[in-house]
């Protein structure tokens, strides 16, 4: 008898080598058992065979929406599952059919073998679109290979059939941590929030670090920050996650009072670069991120990126450096920042009139030697808050 199944999919795992596919896959399916334990579903069976992980269970949608958040995970497709047999096949997905096309609605049948099977694809497709326009007759449903309202797949694996016609995607990549781990700087803005996510999209776990500006920022910044840890916390498959906040209103003021102002926003990322790699450190990271864009912003500017990264002791890894603001906001609502990024908060208030754009290495190292760098950055770690998601 035809049962419910889901289908999980990836593609980029199956390019690996044959010893790191085999802990790629391992580590995905632990991440897809883990997952589910998050959403409170507890008896799912895993089953993983020619390129699919297969998952059945009674709590179907929640199974079905806990996948979807997984990286690695290319798509997922609810499915009924039947016998390779023909008949069987046919039988299934003209059932399946009815009632997912509904009256005056156009469809195509396609089909997958994967072994050896006594049926062409193409026999198979014309068969079960023949069958279909009968059990439909007098409904106007029609067959349109091209762009139809309902596409009715059909999988004819080695030891099982399956049929499907919705397709859910995932957010792809790699597992999450199967690359290492990395500190990124959350600005409050959607383009640190989209930087981070494509990092934990290339399989590295993300710690999440806010530098707090107060008394310069405002509490909205810090709301927006909190909305956007909360939308990462989803996609990771722990029982804990951190935000971890650090005092940096007193570094700017600091940075205000001893150093010239037209310097404040280059020493003020400079400071950051060195409390995120300390972190780092800490947390066994190799690593920071941040969501800078060639040119976006006074600080951002190639001759200010190269004095920001001087001060780094780390990799910086800039995922969205060739992105212009339009780029980055498509991405962003593509990955569901969009609700965050409505949230309107003022700009900095520590910004001067005239920064400067094309900011001199030893110009900016002479101007520090006013300020006990050092000491801030110790005081800094020593204020840090962590907060659990």
């Amino acid at each position: 008898m035809p049962s419910k199944v889901i289908i999980v999919t990836y593609s980029e795992l199956a390019l690996k080598s044959s010893p790191v596919r085999h802990l790629m896959e391992k580590r995905l399916t632990e991440d897809i058992r883990a997952m589910q334990k998050l959403h409170g579903v507890s008896s799912v069976s895993i089953r993983k065979t020619g390129g699919r992980i297969f998952l059945e269970t009674p709590n179907y949608e929640q199974t079905i929406l806990a996948a979807s958040k997984v990286f690695g995970v290319n798509s997922v497709i609810p499915a009924v599952k039947t016998s390779t047999a023909k008949d069987e096949l046919v039988q299934t997905a003209t059932e399946f059919a009815s009632q997912v096309i509904r009256s005056g609605q156009t469809f195509a049948v396609r089909v997958r073998r994967v072994g050896e099977h006594p049926y062409t694809g193409m026999d198979l497709e014309k068969n079960i679109g023949a069958r279909i326009l009968d059990s439909l007759h007098g409904q106007g449903v029609k067959v349109k290979l091209s762009n139809p309202d309902q596409t009715i797949y059909v999988e004819a694996r080695e030891d099982a059939g399956y049929v499907y016609s919705e397709i859910i995607y995932g957010p792809g990549g790699l597992p999450l941590g199967s690359q290492g781990k990395v500190v990124a700087l959350l600005s409050g803005g959607v383009d640190s929030a989209t930087a981070s996510w494509l990092m934990m999209k290339r399989g590295a776990y993300v710690v999440p670090l806010y530098l707090s500006t107060t008394p310069y920022g405002n509490e909205r910044c810090s709301q927006r920050v909190f909305d956007i840890v909360k939308f990462l916390r989803g996609y990771v498959p722990s029982n804990k996650y951190f935000l971890y906040v650090a005092p940096h209103g007193q570094n700017l003021s600091e940075i205000i009072k001893r150093c010239p102002r037209k310097l404040t926003c280059v020493l003020c990322k400079r400071m950051m670069y060195r409390i995120a790699c300390k972190l780092a450190e800490l947390k066994g990271a190799k690593a920071i991120v941040t969501g800078e864009s060639l040119g976006q912003v006074a600080s951002q500017t190639l001759a200010n990126l190269h004095v920001l990264d001087e001060a780094s002791t780390m990799p910086v890894f800039r995922p969205l450096i060739g992105m212009d603001k339009n780029e980055i906001e498509n991405m962003a609502k593509k990955i569901g920042f969009q609700q965050i990024a409505a949230i309107k908060v003022k700009p900095c208030g520590a910004v001067p009139s005239k920064p400067a754009t094309k900011a001199k290495l030893d110009q900016v190292k002479d101007v520090e030697e006013a300020l006990n760098i050092e000491e801030l950055v110790n005081e800094t770690l020593k204020g840090i808050q962590k907060i659990q998601f």
